[in-house]
């Protein structure tokens, strides 16, 4: 796969702190970028996996039959008298 490079603008503070942490993992610069890059998309592919969950488990909400509030409810629902 071809790499597409990309030009990122740091504060000098933060080039730093990215220097500390690429020469402690004897690594580049670039690969921590790819790895902090890569660590968000696989992120952000779970958040949006689990909003399309959400969404498919909610599309019944409400279309039940009453009590809605059973939940909050629960102890009137289950003694009074019927």
């Amino acid at each position: 796969m071809t790499a597409i490079p990309l030009e990122l603008k740091l504060t000098e503070e933060k080039l730093n702190l990215l220097r500390e942490v690429a020469r402690a993992r004897q690594t580049e610069i670039s690969q921590v970028l790819e790895a902090i890059v890569l660590e968000w998309l696989e992120r952000e592919l779970k958040l949006r996996r689990a909003r399309q969950t959400l969404k498919q488990f909610s599309k019944g909400i409400g279309n039940s039959q009453p009590p809605h509030d059973a939940a909050r409810q629960h102890d009137a629902h289950l003694y009074s008298k019927a």
